[in-house]
């Protein structure tokens, strides 16, 4: 079969968490005989794309064997990451599906591409939806309110425009119903983000765990006694809402040379101006820049507890995934996707979501006796993610029900 996979961005301009799970996604199933192709959008400079004459700009290209279809307006809306209807995007769209023919596409993410699935609405081609996060029904996409408190949700528009004064967002809830109620399965890689759709939407939504491709895994296998030095490590994002400052304002309550602090990724260059000033006089801490995932095994040889600190509810990271994939115990938040994951006390801590002394203690313990790490690193031997197989070969029984 032919199957589209649709993403907000993707390698190698985006490479966060739902550009991974469409990238392991088309390969499994690229490698099962199937035909794919990624369509995305892109903020590469408008000179790259060979189309001179059209207000959507397009080029294609492979990346790591797959193929991919890149698009932009050849002047971006400001508010384009916000919309679910684009009309020049939606006529682009249908000649793009009409022209690759697909037998399925899978919605990866809705944001930019949206007009892509109205298309698939007006053709009659079947598409699925995986719910990453929480775009459909947040306009901020993180359920995260401008005072930096958690959004509990919409409530059909109440409370985006109480909380947020965001205009219009009525019908864009309406828009995203519409996307929901005509996809032939809505999925969701966690629990939470799942029971979140499920309580404003009242639409069904099946659970399909992420899978990891262990093939670039390699199992951390320290044991440590009470007096060593021990790395914490953050891997993600460089944005305010992922509360890697937290990181740092917990840092500065640790009197103890015994810790060091890895913070790997990019972001807002406003947000990673701050977070590096926070830093500037602590020489523990060392930002160590973009990563990939062939990164990961050195990665995880050479730090010791993984820390998740987002102050919104966070679906479920690939980061995190990878970190208890890799022998690494983590700290994170106690809400949302993370706290399904991690036991307090028995494969890491959680701590009070953007508290940054809760944070600052659990760090403590670890960096006063290192060797609490040994039985969190013993119960996660016991601890199977699941492997990408498994997670496609759920994929592919959805797939061959529609087609």
């Amino acid at each position: 079969m032919k199957i589209l996979y649709l993403v907000h961005q993707f390698f190698p301009e985006g490479y966060y968490g739902t550009e991974k799970f469409i990238l392991n996604t088309v390969k499994m199933v690229q490698k099962n005989g199937n035909k794919v192709k990624v369509i995305t959008y892109s903020l590469h400079n408008p000179d790259t794309f060979p189309t001179a004459d059209a207000e959507i700009l397009s080029k294609e290209y492979v990346y790591e064997g797959v193929p991919v279809l890149a698009f932009r307006h050849r002047n971006v809306p400001p508010d384009s990451h916000v919309h679910l209807q684009d009309e020049q995007v939606f006529a682009f769209a249908q000649t793009i599906l009409a022209r690759e023919n697909p037998d399925l596409v899978h919605v990866g993410h809705p944001m930019r591409v949206a007009g892509f699935v109205q298309a698939c609405m007006k053709l009659n081609i079947p598409y699925i939806v995986t719910i990453t996060d929480f775009y459909l029904q947040c306009v901020r996409g993180i359920m995260l309110r401008p005072n930096q408190l958690l959004c509990e949700g919409p409530e059909e528009g109440r409370a985006c425009e109480t909380h947020c004064h965001i205009p219009g967002v009525r019908e864009r809830l309406a828009a995203a119903r519409s996307i929901m109620a005509s996809a032939r399965f809505l999925l969701a890689p966690s629990e939470f983000v799942a029971a979140m759709l499920q309580k404003e939407f009242q639409i069904p939504v099946q659970v399909i765990h992420h899978g990891m491709s262990y093939r670039k895994i390699k199992r951390n296998h320290r044991v440590y006694g009470h007096n060593d030095t021990i790395t914490f490590f953050y891997g993600g994002s460089l944005t305010s809402h992922k509360g890697v400052h937290l990181i740092i304002e917990a840092a500065k309550q640790i009197d103890s040379n015994r810790m060091r602090i890895k913070i790997y990724g990019t972001g807002d260059p406003g947000y990673t101006e701050h977070i590096h000033r926070m830093a500037a006089a602590d020489s523990r801490i060392e930002f160590c820049g973009k990563y990939t995932e062939n990164d990961l095994s050195e990665i995880y040889q050479q730090v010791d507890a993984a820390i998740v600190p987002s102050i919104w509810y966070e679906n479920y990271p690939l980061t995190l995934h990878e970190a208890l994939a890799s022998g690494i115990p983590a700290l994170v938040s106690n809400v949302g996707g993370m706290a399904e994951k991690i036991k307090d006390g028995y494969n890491g801590y959680t701590f009070r979501l953007g508290d940054a002394n809760a944070l600052a203690a659990r760090m403590k313990q670890l960096v006063s006796d290192p060797s609490l790490l040994n039985h969190f690193k013993a119960n996660l031997s016991n601890f199977m993610i699941p492997t990408i197989e498994q997670e496609i070969y759920s994929y592919s029984r959805i797939y061959s029900s529609i087609v």
